[in-house]
């Protein structure tokens, strides 16, 4: 529904403001961490978009290149809030850095000096939470200058070394670890050194499918993608894995018909089992219609389909995401 209306709203603003370039643009955080510069009028409206990929908007004329999404608020005295200072920055300055992409208008409001760690329903943890909004919330205050790792790792979602008795594996969330009947841990598996079965696995290379090679796993992930496991410590497969695997490759000169390492290194898209006939390569990369422009109905077509399939895929990767948003913004016109 809420993408139903953003794409509604979108498509008015570029009905009414006419199809134009861009002279200003923003950076936009996405929810990954990463940062992306967008148009902040035309052809689309960079902070309505931004929005729609769930991201944080920085502003109009400001950049990936000089904001960084873990920036945030910082509070002087109390009385003074600056805002897009990194944590180093601003504790140097004698600020208090109120949290990561946080801003002046919110977490800053007040400046406050008696912030902390706030868990709610014991298994979210927020910091840089002042008492009486954690209560308002529903949470439990854990107390001033409090952080969620250091005073609260009971109440945020963790990850680090499970291990079933046989084998050890990393980076798994603790709930998960111990719903499965494992052991957790918040380090790495090296530091269950009282339970030798839980030493970190050898790890390997695995051949999948005959065709990827995957060279740092264990023996039983390997199995668990019933691949074929090559030994401890290997870094390669042998040739015969993902040898004579033959696709249709598109190129900028066209369809080719090649196998697909002498695609990769063509630097073309692969597409495994497909030829060229019929070419099954994109002649306009944003073109989703087929109408040989590429406009706003294409635009609307790619945000019905975002993260949910390829449907709107631009980029020729098989998904749906920012990177096909920015490769169809490129391509906005005749084809």
């Amino acid at each position: 529904m809420l993408r139903s209306i953003a794409s509604t709203i979108l498509m008015s603003t570029l009905l009414l403001t006419g199809i134009a370039t861009a002279d200003e643009f923003g950076a936009c955080c996405l929810p990954d961490g990463s940062c992306t510069d967008l148009p902040d009028d035309l052809p689309v409206d960079g902070e309505a978009l931004c929005d729609i990929l769930q991201g944080t908007w920085l502003g109009t004329g400001t950049s990936c290149k000089t904001s960084a999404c873990l920036d945030g608020a910082c509070c002087f005295m109390e009385v003074e809030c600056e805002p897009l200072l990194s944590q180093e920055d601003c504790e140097s300055a004698g600020g208090v850095f109120l949290g990561e992409l946080s801003t002046c208008e919110n977490e800053g409001n007040y400046c406050r000096d008696d912030l902390g760690a706030c868990c709610l329903d014991f298994q979210d943890c927020i910091e840089q939470v002042a008492p009486d909004d954690c209560s308002t919330i529903g949470g439990e205050f854990i107390g001033i200058d409090t952080t969620c790792n250091e005073d609260a790792p009971w109440c945020a979602i963790l990850f680090g070394a499970c291990c079933f008795g046989e084998y050890c594996l990393e980076q798994v969330e603790q709930y998960e670890c111990e719903i499965s009947g494992g052991t957790f841990w918040y380090g790495p598996c090296e530091e269950f050194t009282d339970v030798p079965e839980c030493v970190a696995s050898p790890r390997g290379a695995c051949c999948v499918d005959g065709i990827d090679c995957e060279t740092d796993v264990t023996e039983l992930e390997c199995d668990q993608m019933n691949g074929v496991y090559y030994g401890d410590d290997t870094t390669e497969c042998p040739p015969t894995c993902a040898v004579n695997v033959f696709g249709a490759c598109c190129l900028d000169e066209g369809c080719s018909y090649m196998p697909d390492y002498i695609c990769l290194i063509s630097e073309g898209t692969f597409l495994p089992g497909e030829d060229c006939n019929p070419d099954p390569c994109p002649t306009c990369n944003g073109d989703l219609d087929g109408d040989d422009t590429v406009d706003v109905n294409d635009l609307l077509m790619l945000l019905s389909a975002y993260g949910d399939d390829g449907s709107g895929d631009c980029d020729g990767d098989g998904d749906t995401d920012v990177n096909d948003v920015l490769s169809l913004i490129n391509a906005w016109g005749d084809c």
